[in-house]
């Protein structure tokens, strides 16, 4: 009868070991994308473009602010950087108008703006 308890305790070693596994990625997986999402607002903060919310410019600065507050207030809703650049980056939650930003292009929205520097650096 030793058997049944060898078996059952190994298949509770294998489930132990598959909870500590997949919290460990998880646990990785969120630090990874708020270092993302950190150098996201770092690249907004340090661009010196002119950001309009709701026809008001802001400095890059008073943009990365917002955003950063933002995705501060709506961090356990985030679990990717594009979940970040979707909620926090790329409209008003009052008025629903999207986001700019004044490049040497023109003006385009901040979210395909962000999108394109989280392609980039994913390039990297």
């Amino acid at each position: 009868m030793k058997t049944p308890k060898i078996i059952f305790c190994s298949l509770g070693i294998l489930l132990l070991s598959c909870f500590v596994a997949h919290g460990v990625e998880t646990c990785s997986q969120r630090e990874s994308a708020e270092h993302v999402i950190g150098y996201l607002i770092d690249q907004v903060a340090k661009s010196h473009l002119t950001f309009t919310r709701n026809e008001t410019e802001y400095s890059s600065q008073e943009a990365a602010d917002h955003i950063r507050n933002k995705y501060e207030y709506f961090k356990s809703r985030i679990e990717s950087p594009e979940d970040f650049i979707h909620v926090c980056a790329s409209k008003s939650l009052e008025s629903g108008k999207p986001y700019l930003v004044s490049t040497a292009q023109g003006k385009i929205a901040v979210e395909k703006w962000l999108g394109q520097i989280l392609i980039e650096y994913r390039g990297k």
